[in-house]
């Protein structure tokens, strides 16, 4: 009897734990299964908020570059509004449309000498002329109260003293650097010489029969065309000077200087 009591207890107890371990596989596997399942909601969750604080990081970093940005550029404006800078701007745009429109510059032409007068230019054909003689104090001449003058070209003269040369000091007489003083048509150039032969005038240095040289240092609102006027110093020298009444002819030795 005991016999099938122990026998029928071990049956029991194998019986019971056989169905324990069933049940503990069971709930271990059920254990498992949960344990995935919040594994994989976890990490999905995981990663959107990863994906979410990655996204908000770049939003953060552009919204700073966007304002590094702005205030660069403020700073910028701010900073090319300065008069200084525009100053140096302008300079710059200057230089650099000049660049642009470059033109080379044309080579110098060589420059011509004006002969002296021991290598004057050839003479000009003779023509004939009409003589006149004037003073610094003519008839509408600018002179001043000490009695002095100048030509057209400035020339300075005063019949007391007598004419300034090119060299600034004064030389009693009538001349201007060993030339007689005259005025002529303004198509001739200031500075040329011309010669006057046969002009029929005698006292005060002038012969008749010896041509003079004269260099063109003046105008006159009434000398044009073929009408030479002679400084002669003062009005009241001209009775000194005697003209016998012959036609006086010029050739031009050298044009302007």
């Amino acid at each position: 009897m005991k016999l099938k009591r122990i026998c029928a207890f071990l049956i029991m107890v194998f019986y019971l734990s056989g169905c324990a371990s069933d049940t503990f596989d069971t709930t271990m596997e059920g254990d498992r299964q949960v344990t995935n399942a919040q594994l994989s909601q976890l990490t999905s969750r995981d990663n959107r908020q990863l994906a979410y604080n990655m996204d908000g990081k770049m939003k953060t970093s552009l919204k700073q570059e966007v304002k590094q940005y702005a205030v660069s550029k403020t700073l910028t404006k701010k900073l090319v509004d300065q008069e200084p800078v525009q100053e140096s701007l302008k300079n710059i745009m200057a230089l650099s449309e000049a660049e642009q429109y470059k033109v080379e510059k044309p080579e110098p032409e060589p420059e011509v000498k004006v002969p002296d007068d021991s290598t004057q230019v050839a003479a000009s054909d003779a023509f004939e002329v009409y003589t006149t003689l004037y003073g610094v104090d003519c008839y509408g001449c600018n002179v001043r109260e000490d009695g002095s003058g100048n030509t057209a070209i400035g020339v300075q003269l005063n019949p007391n003293v007598g004419v300034m040369q090119s060299d600034g000091t004064w030389l009693s007489g009538l001349t201007y650097d060993g030339y007689y003083i005259i005025a002529m048509d303004p198509s001739i150039p200031f500075y040329s010489i011309v010669e006057i032969s046969n002009h029929g005038l005698s006292g005060m240095g002038f012969s008749p029969d010896v041509p003079i040289k004269c260099m063109v240092l003046d105008r006159g609102g009434a000398i044009y065309d073929n009408h030479i006027d002679l400084y002669i110093g003062s009005e009241q020298d001209v009775n000194q000077i005697h003209y016998d009444g012959s036609q006086a002819v010029a050739r031009i030795l050298r044009y302007g200087s």
